[in-house]
């Protein structure tokens, strides 16, 4: 058992050290893991809170509540109607007591609101749109830092790559230089020179090895996925990278939201200076009631109930109506502007990388060629080496420029690609 535990362990170790990944694959963990996008359910359901709270303005509202007083003076008869109404009928009148007592049950019934209720919800819908956008544009920033890790494993990767193939060039050279030691035809300098420069390529290796374990740590945190040394990842195709010219950035979104969200408020002010009409009932159960006459003959509680139609309009709204409409009308412009500053800062952007990436077309056109000079070199320079001509110092040079001239091929092929993704991320 315990056996089939470690094979199944094992197996598990090596899958996952050869996982292989993508920039789109790394772009989805990476949005998924970030804390931010816990927000969007939060948005949700505030969302939902905030349009339930605005529909209860059309739901009866219910009240209790109750008093106890006492009146220093209350209604009263005549001394002279009093005397009479004892001797007509042989009662006497007691009045009303000065302390008052109510418990009272009152409902109210909107019937309308000038469109308050409306404004209300189409605010809550607003603020949503604002925060859902907020987050997109954090969202996009959060997409620009995954490239930018991504292309720096690329890049590290092909030098890593490029290294080996110096590696094996040097041990070659080596080798038939250790030979020619042993025959007497070179000297033990020129063997040594050649097994400093394996060293110092091995430094090199060695620095860009912990360069590569950074940035795939950066990235396993940002994706909330470990990504071991057997990990792969795949060069994107310069296919996906296409983009529109059209500029979609989700910051133009979120000026969009936010106009809507001025437009919704001023909206609502309009509502706010709007009569209001309205049922209501009340009830309560104390004394004195509603019939008056009866309660002044006898102390005694009872129930009462009122019924009707109301009508209200808060005239003081209009004092600052003008005010705040132009506050909001300055918040607008404010919003137009930073549109303005937002797609001025693009275009400078886009013009800088579209130049960017000419320059790098035009660098890329000669280096197959230079490739194909800087091998030849070195292979004729290797055979001089073997004829005695030159010297170990002349052949390193040119083993040296071959590489430097494969590294600058692959470096600018990805710089190209790297560029072509930055132009894609300043659109959409």
């Amino acid at each position: 058992m315990k056996r089939v535990v470690m094979t199944v362990a094992a197996v598990a170790v090596c899958a996952c050290a050869a996982a292989q990944y993508t920039l789109d694959s790394c772009q989805a963990m990476a949005r998924r893991n970030y804390p931010l996008i816990r927000q969007y359910g939060i948005v949700e359901q505030m969302e939902e809170y905030n349009l339930k709270n605005a529909s209860m303005a059309y739901v009866p509202q219910l009240s209790l509540s109750g008093q106890a007083t006492y009146q220093s003076d209350v209604v009263s008869f005549p001394d002279a109607f009093q005397e009479m109404f004892k001797m007509m009928t042989g009662n006497e009148m007691v009045g009303i007591r000065p302390d008052q007592y109510k418990f009272t049950l009152g409902l109210n019934q909107t019937i309308w609101d000038g469109g308050h209720t409306k404004s209300q919800k189409e605010m809550a819908r607003a603020e949503k749109e604002v925060a859902v956008q907020t987050a997109e544009t954090e969202m996009h920033a959060l997409r620009e830092r995954v490239n930018q890790i991504y292309f720096g494993i690329l890049m590290l990767t092909e030098q890593l790559e490029q290294n080996s193939i110096v590696q094996k060039t040097l041990d070659n050279n080596r080798n038939t230089v250790a030979a020619y030691v042993a025959n007497g035809t070179a000297m033990e300098s020129d063997l040594n020179q050649l097994k400093a420069e394996l060293l110092t390529n091995s430094q090199r290796r060695a620095q860009i090895e912990s360069s590569l374990k950074a940035y795939r740590m950066m990235l396993s945190l940002m994706t909330g996925t470990e990504m071991g040394e057997g990990a792969t990842f795949e060069r994107p195709d310069d296919r996906e990278a296409f983009y529109s010219a059209e500029v979609r950035r989700p910051e133009l979104d979120l000026f969009d939201a936010q106009t809507a969200q001025f437009d919704a408020q001023r909206r609502a002010l309009n509502t706010a200076v709007t009569p209001k009409f309205g049922l209501f009932a009340q009830g309560w159960y104390g004394y004195p009631g509603l019939d008056m006459f009866a309660d002044m003959m006898e102390y005694k509680w009872g129930l009462n109930g009122i019924v009707g139609v109301q009508f209200s309009w808060n005239i003081s709204g209009f004092y600052t109506l003008k005010g705040n409409r132009r506050k909001i009308d300055l918040a607008k412009e404010q919003v137009d502007m930073q549109r303005e500053i937002f797609m001025y800062n693009n275009t400078l952007q886009q013009s800088q990388i579209a130049g960017a990436i000419e320059q790098m077309q035009k660098v890329m056109k000669d280096d197959d060629e230079i490739i194909a000079l800087r091998e030849s070199i070195r292979r004729v320079s290797e055979a001089k080496l073997e004829n005695g001509t030159i010297s170990v110092n002349d052949l390193l040079k040119d083993i040296m420029n071959e590489s430097q001239a494969r590294m600058a091929k692959s470096l600018h092929e990805l710089e190209w690609l790297k560029n072509i993704y930055e132009m894609k991320s300043t659109v959409e």
